[in-house]
């Protein structure tokens, strides 16, 4: 996730000295409408048919099911008559025979049929009777049903004017029947996209549908009744909180809703709890920006979410979790809400991070990481005071490999790897980098020295056939850029923490014991390589290959883009190594791998180096969506990064500028000064 976020005063975004970030699932698709679509859950409740074939107002029909099913297209002239009649009953009924036809099963040629009929404008007739309440009902489920199809059949219904009559039948209808078939229809209209979401949220309908859900808790409304509405009502509101990246005037016509959900999170409904939660959710998607009055985030708030954790219906946990999410991704004295609230050995239980689920894993690692972005206080609670082993169980994700449930989660095989979804991993990264952000001694040392971090890192990236042999998992990191770039980030991070407390060992660790210069060194050899001279050096001339390097071969993938395939089993598939990586690998080999005339190995340079304000933070903010899952997102990084002082600058030092943007890098130099590093 390397595009700029906005972010809160207190917490700034992304520091140039500290790589460290908050975020939200409103970011996961990079923050457009398109936020929740690879959801099964979103999927399965985007848009809902009513399939009941008789309802309590039943009217006579001489015709049988069997009959009403292939009433169209061959029977279309008498229906169409019917319609025509100007007759209250023949329309009534031939309204109740679309209905039922359109309650079968194959829907979606079924409404294709019925728009050929060309009968929108009869509907909005129908629903402008105002003295006749049955035949408004019937046409609201007819439009409800059509409007659970396709984008094109929906879009047929909106531009024929159907908007204008239901919102006028849910402000004036006296018939409560009439106005819940009629939110059912505007719910389905409005989880068809922006447009139309933003066409009702601008007619007031929002205010009207809250009305209608406080008249619930009137204790004279039948049970059934209640439950109904309800049902209908608050689906509809989270269908319009839908949507990520709101302007302020969308968001404020949705956010009245807040408080009408808060009090529903206590229902005993699971299906309207689990709207109500997807609501929340989304309105909480940033919330902590626009300093809302009627949003308010407390410790009951937090505590609820976190007690619906343990719901063993995914259709609450899910968005439960990314409420949680996005209060953490707001300023730290809401993520200290949800610490206090006991958030962080929920989250890092083994019931989700070893959740079947893929999603709700990387989600509680998200959430974890959002808190590992707060304050040197809040990230102990996460590391040194862990009493729930929360960390630990964090980097056995990155040592072993996602160890959840056997799932391939709704995306399927392609994000699937030796060690799981690599996704997983990335989440796992992101909390340690955050984590290790803080450059603090005790907080780095306890990843370091307790938890054997370095070892970890050095296995996911580590391109050299000669791999030690105690490596749990392939090289991981060189299969996926995205988590490349964080897991180099971790490094850094731990050795700009040697900086500061240089007699810490953490630098002999990295060089010594996990061999990490030559590791750097061939990650820089890999990330040097244009596509052309990749083909040339590496395949074309594989006899010639350095040795550390022969166990790769190169490929054209399908764009056309060089990529490695293993010649054999057991070795190594690798992504093509971006500039992202590049700039990395050379940041820290330049600022960490450089000797002076009076220096025989690390040592007193750090002293003279100048970094960027350690005052700053950034977060991955806004979950309606995180970042590109495709792993584009660290081409984003080049751009970010301009400032003198930038995170990925090189600085200037006895009088040589060390900036790979401005001069080559120069491979044998730094190739000498690794072998050269003698660490005692």
């Amino acid at each position: 996730m390397l595009a700029t976020r906005s972010s809160a005063a207190s917490k700034p975004t992304r520091s140039s000295a500290q790589l460290k970030q908050k975020g939200s699932n409103a970011q996961r698709n990079g923050g457009n409408d398109q936020d929740e679509e690879d959801d099964l859950i979103e999927q399965l409740n985007r848009k809902l048919s009513n399939v009941t074939l008789n309802p309590s107002t039943n009217i006579p029909d001489e015709m049988n099911i069997t009959d009403i099913s292939t009433m169209l297209p061959a029977f279309a002239q008498p229906l169409y008559n019917l319609l025509a009649s100007g007759n209250y009953e023949q329309q009534l009924l031939a309204m109740v025979r679309i209905r039922k036809y359109l309650s079968l099963q194959d829907v979606l040629p079924r409404i294709d049929h019925v728009l050929a009929l060309d009968c929108i404008n009869f509907f909005i007739t129908f629903l402008n009777m105002s003295d006749c309440p049955d035949l408004q009902y019937e046409t609201a489920w007819v439009v409800t049903n059509i409007a659970a199809g396709t984008t094109a059949q929906t879009e047929k219904l909106v531009e024929a004017g159907i908007l204008v009559p239901l919102i006028h039948n849910l402000r004036v209808s006296r018939c409560v029947h009439v106005q819940t078939q009629t939110i059912w229809a505007l719910g389905n209209i409005s989880g068809d996209g922006p447009p139309y979401r933003d066409l009702i949220l601008r007619s007031g309908a929002l205010e009207v549908i809250l009305q209608l859900i406080e008249m619930c808790e009137d204790p004279t409304v039948a049970k059934e009744q209640k439950y109904m509405i309800l049902k209908i009502a608050v689906w509809c509101v989270s269908n319009l909180c839908r949507g990520s990246g709101r302007a302020a005037p969308e968001w404020l016509q949705v956010t009245p809703a807040f408080p009408m959900l808060r009090r529903l999170m206590y229902i005993d409904e699971t299906d309207i709890l689990a709207d109500t939660c997807w609501a929340m959710c989304r309105i909480l998607n940033g919330t902590h920006k626009m300093n809302l009055e009627n949003v308010v985030i407390d410790h009951e708030l937090c505590a609820r979410f976190v007690a619906l954790l343990s719901e063993p219906h995914p259709t609450i946990q899910v968005p439960s979790l990314r409420s949680l999410i996005n209060i953490a991704s707001g300023p730290e004295h809401h993520t200290q809400l949800l610490i206090d609230a006991m958030a962080i050995p929920i989250l890092g239980s083994p019931d989700l991070l070893a959740h079947p689920n893929s999603t709700i894993r990387r989600d509680a690692l998200l959430g974890i990481s959002n808190i590992t972005a707060g304050t040197a206080d809040q990230v102990r609670e996460v590391t040194v005071q862990d009493n729930g082993n929360v960390m630990r169980r964090v980097l056995e994700i990155l040592r072993r490999g996602d160890l959840g449930g056997e799932d391939q989660g709704e995306d399927g095989p392609e994000f699937q790897t030796e060690g799981g979804d690599w996704r997983v991993l990335r989440e796992a990264a992101w909390v340690v980098s955050n984590a290790t952000s803080v450059l603090d001694l005790e907080i780095t040392g306890h990843l370091v020295y307790r938890l054997e971090l370095l070892p970890s890192i050095a296995q996911l990236i580590d391109p050299r056939k000669t791999r030690k042999t105690s490596y749990v998992l392939p090289a991981i990191g060189l299969m996926h850029t995205a988590l490349l770039t964080k897991l180099l980030d971790i490094v850094f991070n731990v050795l700009r923490c040697n900086e500061h407390h240089p007699k810490e060992q953490f630098m002999k660790l990295w060089v010594v014991d996990c061999e990490g210069g030559l590791i750097l060194l061939e990650l820089l050899r890999l990330s040097s390589q244009t596509p052309s001279e990749t083909e040339l050096r590496y395949l074309d001339n594989s006899k010639m290959l350095p040795r550390p390097l022969q166990h790769l071969r190169f490929s054209q993938n399908d764009n056309g883009e060089m990529s490695s395939t293993s010649a054999r089993s057991g070795q190594v598939t690798m992504a093509p190594l971006g500039a992202s990586v590049k700039k990395r690998v050379e940041t820290i080999l330049e600022n960490f791998f450089e000797f002076g005339p009076e220096n025989e190995g690390f040592g007193p340079f750090f002293s003279e180096r100048q970094h960027g304000s350690t005052s700053g933070r950034g977060r991955r903010d806004g979950y309606g969506s995180d970042y590109h899952e495709d792993g584009e997102d660290e081409d984003l990084d080049d751009d970010e990064y301009h400032d003198g002082n930038g995170y990925y600058s090189h600085h200037v030092q006895g009088g040589r500028a060390g900036g790979s943007n401005d001069v080559d890098f120069d491979l044998d130099d730094m190739e000498e000064r690794v072998s050269r590093m003698n660490i005692v």
